[in-house]
């Protein structure tokens, strides 16, 4: 055991000598050497980004999609500055060339390009309706919708797709270290949790508007600083699932290292506050992968009980997955806002075909939709220009109880309109990037580490959510998500590069 590395936090130090005294190994600090000041700035701005897109309404507006692509240009700018006494090997432009995330991404933006450049309709629109005016164009190539940038064509998706790309790129070639994960988590959890305590003080004043200031159309579908409560369920999950993984790691360090669990606790009370969130959003399938995730948070002790030597087990490592669940579960029987949640269950419960009857035809719409282009795809960001023609077949999504006519901006299914849009060409490099990151996820043993399991428990249970809706039509999940992905299987590979030197960083 000689060699191993103990650091005790001054803090929370405990009294007697420490485990490497004991141990016999030199008391070393595991601290490392600061970050250098490019990676320290590329840290800032990547969580400067990524913590201004959910406060920003979502960032669902032009302005803040604009705002966030220039940050994600600087961030990748600053990744790729040249860097002294760096391995060449690990240089960031030569990390950035060996990505396949980055030429997947390089391939799918150039695609929607092409699309912009290569339209078959032209959007129309007078005081009372709006219609699309075929226009010459080369049926070979893909092709979209000529509509205005406000309100949605394909250079607009590719300004959102384009950010998250970027901020993908810049995180896997710009961050070198650890520390440069664990300061991004930590930013972006507590962000969150300040952005649900944000949210909770809003719903316990009855207010009307975000922000007390900004109206949005209809009330009860807003939640914090998002316009639809849904997505603000959605991006709580999953910063949910990341808090309670950097609870857990926190604790298993403190009880290795004989720490105090000062972090454990920062952690896991910022779970427990976000998971309040979700469950007063009142986003139903939010709520129900919510529960899915405590619940497998709950089995992971005895799980690791099974694949862990007993030797290297952690006793009371349940306590840092029970507080917050319970604190969850506490929060969710005695809140005055539990009844309107549990209404929401019991019309669910009541009358399935008349809760969810709606979306389900509009997906059977959306499928003769993609049925018809199924090869290039209908042009990103151009699906509610294209649905009517499919939604007049079928009354009960067509007309209003009004008489007036319904409009569908989305699918309210993502794992159908993203293909429905790029079509199976446009998909290939999309596929090809989720392929690599899952094997990459598999190659490092993501689930021997809380952290990486959990961001990538929670990227997963994202995907799941992005069935039944629209979450990846927000800036602020679908970038989050990308970086959760990323920094999953990077943390997993550098703790054990950590490990096979018997150093706990």
């Amino acid at each position: 055991m000689a060699g191993f590395v103990t650091c005790v936090t001054p803090a929370f130090q405990r009294k007697g000598p420490s485990l490497a005294a004991v141990l016999g190994g030199p008391k070393t600090s595991s601290k490392g050497p600061p970050l250098p000041a490019q990676e320290s700035a590329l840290v800032g701005v990547v969580a400067l980004n990524l913590l201004f897109l959910p406060w920003a309404l979502g960032a669902m507006h032009v302005w803040s999609q604009l705002v966030s692509l220039g940050l994600s240009a600087a961030g990748l700018l600053v990744a790729l500055l040249p860097r002294k006494g760096i391995d060449p090997a690990v240089r960031p432009w030569a990390r950035l060339v060996r990505f396949p995330v980055f030429w997947a991404g390089l391939l799918t933006l150039a695609y929607i390009a092409v699309q912009g450049l290569n339209p078959a309709w032209r959007y129309v629109a007078d005081p009372k309706s709006w219609w699309l005016v075929p226009l010459p164009h080369n049926p070979l190539l893909p092709s979209g919708v000529d509509a205005p940038y406000a309100r949605s064509n394909s250079w607009r998706a590719m300004v959102i797709f384009g950010s998250a790309w970027m901020l993908a790129c810049s995180v896997w070639s710009g961050f070198l270290r650890r520390q440069s994960y664990r300061l991004l988590f930590g930013a972006i959890a507590f962000g969150a949790a300040l952005l649900a305590l944000f949210g909770l003080v809003q719903q316990m004043s009855d207010a009307d508007r975000i922000y007390w200031v900004y109206k949005v159309p209809e009330k009860a579908q807003f939640m914090a600083s998002f316009i639809y409560r849904n997505h603000a369920g959605a991006y709580f999950n999953l910063l949910l699932a990341l808090s309670a993984g950097m609870a857990s790691w926190h604790w298993r360090r403190a009880q290795r290292r004989l720490e105090g669990p000062g972090g454990a606790v920062a952690f896991g009370f910022a779970t427990a506050l976000i998971g309040t969130a979700v469950i007063f959003s009142a986003s139903r399938m939010s709520i129900v992968l919510l529960v899915a995730f405590t619940l497998l948070a709950a089995l992971e002790p005895a799980f690791r009980a099974i694949w862990e030597p007993a030797r290297h087990r952690q006793r009371n490592s349940w306590i840092v997955v029970a507080v917050p669940a319970v604190c969850i579960l506490g929060v969710a029987l005695v809140s005055f806002e539990a009844n309107s949640v549990w209404k929401r269950f019991a019309a669910l419960v009541a009358s399935p075909s008349a809760t969810l009857g709606s979306r389900t035809v509009a997906r059977e719409a959306a499928g003769e939709m993609l049925r018809d282009r199924w090869i290039l795809g209908w042009g990103a960001g151009c699906f509610r220009y294209g649905f009517p023609l499919y939604q007049q077949h079928h009354p009960e999504i067509y007309l209003s109880g009004s008489g007036g006519r319904q409009y569908w901006e989305h699918a309210h299914d993502d794992l159908l309109e993203i293909p429905l849009e790029l079509g199976a060409v446009g998909m290939i490099p999309v596929a090809a990037a989720l392929g690599f990151v899952g094997l990459r996820l598999l190659a490092a043993r993501f689930w021997r580490n809380p952290v990486s399991l959990c961001a990538a428990s929670g990227c997963l249970l994202t995907l799941v959510h992005s069935w039944v809706d629209f979450v990846f039509q927000s800036p602020a999940i679908l970038a989050t998500w990308a970086v959760l992905l990323i920094g999953a299987i990077r943390w997993a590979e550098l703790e054990s590069a950590f490990d096979r030197r018997r150093v706990i960083p």
